[in-house]
């Protein structure tokens, strides 16, 4: 599946650079701290800014539930390197524990926890846009260099 994914993108139409740019912010989305929403959040953004949809999915999708888990741990390592964050107190977990008040009501008392999720998500979203953007520059144009496209009858005879 991800082979086929990075085949897919190297054998888009559109010039690398778009294709690549549009890769880059498909990772700013996918590590940006509005869990859940990236795929939602590249959509409107290739639409608005109309930029390669697939690119941008396939950037996005960098956050999906198999990475999502490292992702949320390291962002919030990140955060809490950079800003600290005050001590966890999470409420003890069980079937019963999970029908009370108490509990959610302890839970939701660890909100200041997510301002270093959030710094540290932004950093490594910036970070994998950044990173993300010259490498697939660079493995589009390797790739178009070795396998160059023949340019079909049809578009010589519209030219």
């Amino acid at each position: 599946m991800l082979r086929s994914a990075i085949r897919n993108l190297l054998n888009l139409d559109d010039p690398p650079e778009r294709v690549a740019l549009s890769f880059a912010i498909g990772v700013f989305l996918g590590f940006s701290p509005l869990v859940g929403l990236q795929t939602l959040l590249a959509a409107i953004v290739a639409f608005i800014w109309k930029f390669n949809k697939p690119a941008i999915f396939t950037g996005s999708c960098i956050s999906n539930p198999w990475t999502m888990g490292p992702i949320i741990a390291a962002a919030w390592a990140v955060g809490r390197l950079l800003i600290g964050s005050p001590p966890i107190d999470l409420p003890g977990v069980s079937l019963s524990a999970l029908g009370s008040a108490d509990f959610w009501r302890q839970l939701a008392g660890q909100w200041r926890q997510l301002v270093p999720f959030a710094v540290g998500s932004m950093l490594m979203s910036v970070a994998g846009a950044l990173i993300s953007y010259p490498l697939m520059l660079f493995a589009l144009r390797s790739y178009r260099r070795k396998y160059p496209r023949k340019i079909s009858l049809q578009k010589e005879s519209s030219a």
